[in-house]
């Protein structure tokens, strides 16, 4: 009599508990070793191949066609554009303005500029932005326009932030912009017209985009393209569409470009609260798409935006993406731009697969239906028991939140250890190529427990449990976000034949046969060949897209498609052991991500010093977000620094942690306010007044009391109490930030009760430290760099003072 130990079922594992089950033949057990190794190899293949595939396409030199994209060409308009910062109001936001302005004439576009000066609506937790901004407006001719089509909108921004020269943000595109429109022009251009605009104060929230759109109705264009840069390289992402997205995305597919595009992508972004300029034309009910490259997140908003970092393949890979594009939609029936939504999604970035969203409830009607009926078949049949599928997919939910559990759990370990990995100025950690690695060496120690845990249970139980949990998630994204049903619908209708042949080995059918194999080890491959291709590059993505702090959301998403691997990998020898070994080197690899964190010159540091005149409380100070002071700022905070919040009467960031010294004082001059006109209606006192800069500050900064105040006007725009209550601040003022104005100032008018004075309180900054300030401390230090914009406070210089009006 056999011994139960030695029982084994026809699929290659041990059988349901209490299942008689004939003995397994060699020949039986040799095809589950060759569909093991073939379905793994494949899916590496495959995966390897797909992340390889979102490497933008190599720069075209200056002997490339000229009716062709040259990234050689584009080139040279990036060298001119970001020799040195050029944020809005600056001079060399000026002198970057003329260039655009005279290379696009001199391409034969009609050049316009428009100036106004435009305002952010109040926004909790944020001043009122306003500037006056300057666009420059290009249009190039079509062949034949006005037949029912209107022209195509191209957009980028000009200005920089004050602490990069801007090259890849968003000098890469001015300069594709620029080289499309020589290339159209050599290659006779398309029907409609094409607008080529280029706004300013993207930066400071959108202003330049506001301003257009307030004077041109979006209606009158076709589609708008919207190109941007988060980083120095990396394949140009089609992250962002405005809805009935259906006509573009074929667009998009037909265009003779390479996509790299998903709908998760769009129904991600469009629930965050991030914006770019395209922000401004959707909400404006624009139809177009977002684009940008994201890779080097490291440099971006830093001085090293340089354009000796710029990959010039990005650069070829956006301003072609962008050439094809206008080509495509310059020719454009008219009403083509809106119509369904559609789910898309690229394969190898060569390859854009896209249908309705409608098609996507009746494909996982069927599909879902089908697995049920198999399911059903498969337990009649006595090859599998429902409660071995509930109990593989409730180890999978378990694989996947373990999985996000482990990978948070050692960011904040790690962070613990090397606190440096998280600062705040520092936009991505310089060891970040291990950390990443060892995340997702890390993600296997899950995925293969989870085959050592269910290796009893036998492969079809295994199969059919995993793609329970496929089923159960395309329902969920379906009803919920039909962008993302992608990832289960396919991965779940190609796991269906493979669950239908492993029933049918399970019930006894014969599987030793040359045929059989063949179907056996075709069939095996299918889903993880699916999984691999699209998990795989979707992994790299949002690596990419997330950074190493949230790298454990990533891990999650590729243990979810790690999951269809599971059949195979229990096959594999001591499953546990591996996952152990793998838990090992992910350690191993973080440990190296945190040595190589450490600054040095190759690495440097970022840092920042604020001096802050305050000519109220008659002091000097000196303000810096670092944890502790490093070999420069030590020579302004010294040895009696204390740490607090830096004051939002100077920079409008109070809840921004800083390290503060008192500082010799400089004679820094604070903003003039000048009372212009003051009269009375009734219980209303209208004051105007204007503030300027005594020290051609780049900033204004005017805060004034809610309590008492009616509304105002700044920047042609009037704002009632209840929209400036929209951005109280804790101390219950209101702030404005004004850009762009030179020796003009901000000019505002506001209504008080009468008999009521008016406190207005006035700072002024500087884009860095300016040379008197500067002398107090010297030079950087080799291993210090300042600070990017936007992840803490950059090096400037604030002037205060308090008038009453």
């Amino acid at each position: 009599m056999t011994s139960p130990s030695t029982v084994r079922h026809p699929d290659g594992d041990e059988p349901p508990a209490g299942t008689p089950a004939p003995t397994a033949s060699a020949a039986t057990l040799r095809t589950d070793r060759w569909s093991t190794v073939v379905a793994l190899g494949v899916a590496a293949v495959l995966g390897i191949l797909a992340v390889l595939g979102l490497a933008p396409p190599a720069a075209q030199g200056t002997g490339a066609p000229a009716e062709a994209f040259s990234a050689a060409r584009a080139e040279r308009h990036v060298d001119r554009v970001a020799q040195r910062p050029h944020p809005s109001g600056s001079p060399e936001a000026a002198r970057v303005r003329a260039y655009i302005a005279g290379t696009a004439r001199s391409l034969g576009a009609d050049v316009t500029l428009e100036t106004g000066r435009v305002v952010r609506p109040p926004e909790a937790g944020r001043a009122v932005s306003a500037a006056e901004v300057t666009n420059v407006v290009a249009r190039v001719a079509g062949r034949a326009p006005g037949h029912g089509g209107k022209p195509l909108l191209v957009v980028s921004h000009y200005d920089s932030v004050p602490t990069g020269p801007g090259a890849a943000d968003d000098g890469a595109a001015v300069a594709a912009m620029l080289e499309t429109m020589r290339a159209l022009k050599a290659g006779g251009g398309v029907r409609e017209d094409v607008v080529f605009l280029f706004t300013d104060a993207e930066e400071l929230g959108s202003l330049g985009a506001r301003g257009f759109v307030r004077q041109h109705p979006v209606k009158d264009f076709s589609v708008v393209l919207n190109w941007e840069a988060r980083g120095t390289g990396g394949p140009v992402m089609f992250f962002e569409t405005s809805t009935g997205n259906g006509p573009l995305v074929s667009a998009l597919a037909d265009g003779g470009v390479r996509p790299v595009a998903n709908s998760l992508a769009y129904e991600v972004y469009r629930r965050m609260a991030n914006e770019t300029d395209f922000s401004v034309f959707k909400d404006a009910g624009a139809a177009g798409f977002n684009a940008a490259f994201l890779s080097g997140f490291r440099d971006y908003h830093s001085p090293r935006d340089d354009a000796a970092r710029l990959d010039p393949d990005s650069l070829q890979h956006q301003g072609a993406t962008m050439l094809g594009l206008v080509r495509a939609l310059g020719d454009h029936d008219p009403g083509r731009a809106r119509g369904a939504d559609a789910v898309y999604f690229d394969l190898f970035s060569r390859v854009l697969v896209h249908y309705p969203a409608g098609w996507a409830v009746g494909l996982a009607v069927v599909t879902v239906l089908a697995f049920a009926g198999l399911v059903v078949w498969g337990t009649a049949r006595r090859a599998l028991r429902p409660a071995d599928l509930l109990v593989v997919a409730a180890t999978g939910v378990a694989c996947v939140v373990l999985t996000a559990v482990l990978g948070f759990g050692l960011w904040f370990a790690l962070t613990a250890i090397r606190p440096e990995l998280a600062d705040p100025g520092l936009p991505e950690p310089y060891g970040s190529a291990f950390l990443v690695a060892g995340f997702l060496v890390l993600t296997l120690g899950p995925v293969l427990g989870a085959a050592r845990v269910l290796r009893g249970r036998g492969a079809t139980a295994r199969l059919a449990g995993c793609l329970l949990l496929c089923a159960v998630l395309l329902v969920a994204t379906t009803a919920v976000v039909p962008g993302a049903g992608y990832l289960a619908q396919w991965p779940l209708l190609a796991g269906l034949p493979a669950l239908w042949w492993s029933c049918r080995r399970a019930a006894g059918a014969p599987a030793a046969r040359p045929g059989a194999v063949a179907v056996t080890v075709v069939l095996d491959v299918l889903p993880s060949a699916t999984v691999a291709v699209l998990f795989a590059p979707l992994v790299a993505s949002l690596l990419i897209a997330l950074g190493t702090s949230l790298a454990a959301v990533a891990m999650a998403v590729a243990c979810t498609g790690g999951l269809l691997l599971v059949p195979s990998l229990a096959r594999v020898p001591r499953p546990g052991a591996t996952g152990a070994v793998a838990a090992v080197v992910a350690l191993g690899l973080a440990v190296v991500g945190v040595w190589r964190s450490d600054y040095s010159a190759h690495r440097p540091q970022p840092d920042s010093l604020v001096y802050v005149r305050d000519l109220d409380r008659g002091t000097a100070r000196w303000f810096s977000t670092g944890r502790h002071p490093d070999g420069w700022t030590r020579k302004a905070l010294g040895g009696a620094s204390s740490s607090g919040r830096v004051p939002g009467a100077y920079l409008g960031q109070g809840r921004t942690e800083a390290l503060s010294a008192k500082a010799p004082r400089v004679d820094l001059a604070p903003p003039a306010v000048r009372l212009l006109a003051d009269s009375a209606a009734g219980d209303v006192r209208t004051v105007r007044f204007r503030v300027t800069s005594r020290r051609d500050a780049w900033m204004l900064r005017i805060r004034l009391p809610l309590a008492g105040l009616r509304g105002c006007e700044i920047a042609g725009t009037r704002l009632t109490a209840g929209e400036l209550s929209g951005s109280r601040a804790s101390d219950g003022s209101v702030a404005f930030e004004y850009t762009g104005g030179g020796a003009d100032g901000a000019e505002l008018s506001c209504d008080v009760r009468a008999g009521t004075r008016l406190r207005v309180d006035a700072a002024d900054r500087t884009a860095g430290l300016p040379r008197g300030v500067a002398a107090l401390v010297g030079p950087r230090t080799k291993d210090t760099t300042v600070a990017p914009f936007g992840f803490g406070v950059t090096d400037t210089s604030v002037a205060r003072r308090t008038t009453t009006l």
